[in-house]
């Protein structure tokens, strides 16, 4: 019958988890599409494109919306136990508080688990991945030359400009201005261009143009005219330096042993120690909530006129919870001193809960002497 009655529980709790997950992330990536859709649209990627980076930002924020989806699911479930009777069936049968925990508490350790897989692997190489793929899309050719009347930056000192697109994707009436050396810049217009892509190398074939270069030492304009050059258009490109990670995009070997150039950059050791205790801390909310919810559904007796006033406590604590655990996890970034109050706030709701909700369990125990058993 034990069996029989976690597996009956486990099935409802997972699926008012998956539930409740699946919506908050549905509405959580419904304000982050706006963002995202602009993006797309701006820089003439694909559909195909914009759902991968919806895919990439789910994972990103995935480790906090789970313990949300933990504390809603535990609460709606044993809420609907209770109005149904079926709590009142269970404890008259002799089950006692500890068995209708147990299934909670078994999903809430299967979330923790999933959540230390997400915070320590999978939403940092989320966050990497989201990072270069806007990097690519804002990078990519087609920017420009679907940008024609406009001026385009190709580079820091690279400024590209096309008239119009005319006959075959062709541009005329092009300009490319070249300021990477001060002393010695370069301008090149052509009427027409076209861009060919040989061996997965992008190169722009323009015709019939001019190619000015000046000598600011000696005063001195060399212009060269040409039918038709071959430019590679990588080479304008600034050579890819090493971009400094954000320490969401970093892994757990970076953290603990970052480069100098990343503390010169993100600045003080504490900023890494605050986020990989931040990784380490986030997973154990979901016991919190879970425990939170199962305190304002066991504890006391059973109201025939309802359990709103619970279920608004319950709600309240988790909302509170979370607003301090965000406020620690900022502060713990600044300062190591704080990093206790970081823990101590994913922690310390869940001893709390479990006394709560197992009140009566315990008391029958003798650990606590002051708890009453509830008749049947």
């Amino acid at each position: 019958m034990n069996r029989i009655l976690t597996f009956y529980l486990l099935r409802q709790l997972a699926g008012a988890f998956l539930f409740a997950t699946g919506a908050v992330t549905f509405v959580v990536l419904f304000t982050q599409s706006f963002r995202l859709l602009s993006l797309v649209i701006e820089n003439s990627s694909t559909m195909l494109v914009f759902f991968h980076l919806m895919g990439l930002s789910a994972l990103t924020f995935l480790p906090l919306i789970m313990p949300l989806g933990v504390g809603v699911a535990v609460v709606f479930t044993y809420h609907r136990l209770a109005v149904d009777s079926e709590l009142t069936v269970m404890r008259a049968a002799g089950i006692d508080p500890w068995r209708l925990t147990r299934p909670a508490l078994m999903m809430a350790a299967a979330a923790v688990i999933l959540g230390y897989a997400l915070t320590l692997w999978m939403t940092p190489a989320a966050n990497r991945a989201l990072v270069e793929l806007q990097y690519k899309i804002r990078d990519s050719y087609a920017v420009f030359l679907s940008h024609p009347g406009s001026f385009n930056d190709l580079s820091d000192g690279v400024t590209f400009y096309a008239n119009k697109r005319g006959a075959n994707g062709a541009l005329q009436g092009i300009l490319i201005e070249d300021t990477r050396n001060p002393d010695d810049p370069v301008t090149t217009m052509a009427a027409t261009g076209q861009v060919s892509d040989e061996g997965g190398q992008p190169h722009l074939i323009i015709f019939n143009g001019r190619r000015q270069e000046l000598d600011r030492a000696t005063g001195k304009l060399s212009e060269l005219s040409f039918d038709q050059y071959v430019l590679d258009l990588d080479a304008l490109r600034a050579p890819p330096g090493g971009r400094i990670p954000d320490t969401r995009e970093m892994t757990i070997r970076q953290l603990l042993h970052p480069p100098a150039a990343y503390l010169r950059v993100r600045g003080p050791i504490d900023h890494f120690t605050g986020e990989l205790n931040a990784r380490i801390a986030t997973p154990l909310l979901s016991l919190s909530y879970a425990l939170m919810g199962l305190a304002a559904i066991l504890a006391g007796a059973f109201n025939r006129r309802g359990m709103g006033g619970r279920i608004l406590v319950a709600a309240i604590a988790i909302v509170v919870t979370q607003a301090l655990f965000m406020t620690a996890s900022s502060m713990a970034a600044r300062s190591t001193m704080w990093t206790p109050l970081l823990y101590a706030v994913a922690v310390l709701p869940a001893p709390a809960g479990f006394a709560l909700a197992n009140a009566e369990w315990i008391g029958s125990l003798r650990l606590l002497p002051f708890a009453r058993r509830r008749p049947a």
